[in-house]
């Protein structure tokens, strides 16, 4: 969410300068997701009593959904949806989109269809499927095929 910021940032008289050559994605971006928000926050709470975790679980749930059903409707009429902006990023350097059918936070299926979106839009994506690693662990499960894919990435980047 907070790319999609930079990317509006980028784009004043400011910040204009700068030249970004590209961007890497771990674990991002995911669209919409109650259930993958819960299991982040779950994770987070992990060490915390076991009734406090279930309160602040159960809270966080009926906030969201309270604001989404509240707020929603108010906000799209001024606000576009982040992983819809990002999808039409006017940005056309190149990303790499490293992420993992296994994790239970940010789903595949949402870095997929960006990247389809992304290539739809003529920028040079790529994604790599990590499979097995849980979500933000490719770099720890996978250190040196990681470190290779974004430094290879990084120096195509500056290349061009």
């Amino acid at each position: 969410m907070l790319y999609r910021y930079v990317l509006e940032l980028l784009q004043t008289r400011r910040f204009c300068r700068l030249r970004v050559v590209g961007t890497i994605f771990d674990s991002a971006p995911g669209d919409s997701n109650l259930v993958g928000a819960l299991r982040a926050l779950a994770a987070i709470l992990e060490r915390r009593a076991a009734m406090l975790r279930l309160l602040l679980l159960v809270a966080f749930a009926l906030v969201v959904v309270l604001f989404h059903v509240l707020l929603a409707p108010i906000t799209a009429l001024f606000h576009t949806h982040f992983y819809d902006r990002l999808q039409d990023a006017g940005s056309r350097w190149p990303e790499l989109y490293l992420y993992s059918r296994a994790d239970e936070v940010v789903l595949a299926r949402d870095i997929e269809r960006m990247v389809e979106a992304r290539l739809a839009r003529r920028v040079l994506a790529r994604s790599v499927d990590f499979v097995s690693s849980a979500h933000v662990s490719h770099l720890r499960d996978y250190p040196t095929y990681y470190t290779s894919l974004c430094v290879d990435f990084m120096r195509n980047c500056v290349r061009c």
